[in-house]
């Protein structure tokens, strides 16, 4: 690594953020951390250090995604590289990340040396995607067939998931968010039939039999909590 590499880390918990990046400089001597805790602390830090080349990057962030901070990065600096260091572990945070072209995914149940390594893997211009999200972009590269590697339990119910169309996904979330028929027709502005129709679907779908199963399959997606 070049020396003073400088790396955006950017986080809200600043308290996290600033002891990480502190652990981080006594084993990476070359690098520089910057840190941000809002969408405009990132934007700005960029702006004011041209030569950040990468970013480490949470996705709750003052309470916005922060995947929607990429395009603006790359609009700054078009060669960024983003690693991705983030509470949640499940198949469609996942995948919504990798689909913003990131170059690595690491959870923050990682300890200090999977870190280092991640950040060293990235900085480098590789790719560095910890084993839940190998599973995922396994998942995306060889569709429903997946490879033997990729047959747990909540991969198959990323694939279960994966096969609703956008409206059922829709469907699904109230579902699990313990909405009521009545409830769901009127925001669909339909007949409580055609609710008990798509529900029905869905849980076919899912491989699920009743509601207490689907809210179970949506904490193992993410979903809900």
């Amino acid at each position: 690594m070049q020396s003073q590499l400088k790396i955006l880390f950017v986080d809200d918990h600043a308290g996290l953020r600033d002891g990480l990046a502190f652990l981080l400089n006594q084993k990476l001597k070359d690098v520089q951390f910057i840190t941000a805790s809002t969408y405009a602390e990132a934007i700005d830090a960029l702006r004011e250090n041209s030569d950040i080349h990468s970013v480490i990057l949470d996705l709750n962030l003052d309470g916005k995604n922060g995947l929607e901070l990429i395009s603006e990065f790359r609009t700054i600096q078009q060669e960024m590289n983003i690693l991705v260091y983030s509470m949640y572990n499940d198949p469609i945070h996942i995948e919504s990340a990798i689909k913003e072209n990131i170059q690595g995914y690491i959870s923050k149940d990682a300890d200090i040396d999977e870190l280092e390594a991640a950040i060293t893997t990235v900085c480098k211009g590789s790719t560095y995607f910890n084993k839940q999200a190998s599973k995922v972009m396994r998942s995306l590269l060889f569709g429903a067939s997946g490879t033997p590697e990729t047959s747990d339990e909540v991969t198959q119910c990323f694939r279960n998931y994966k096969t609703l169309t956008k409206k059922e996904q829709e469907t699904f979330l109230l579902l699990v968010q313990k909405k009521e028929i009545n409830e769901i027709a009127k925001t669909y502005g339909t007949s409580e039939k055609t609710v008990l129709n798509s529900r029905s679907i869905i849980y076919q779908k899912m491989q699920v039999k009743d509601r207490l199963e689907l809210i179970e399959a949506a904490k193992k997606l993410g979903v809900i909590l």
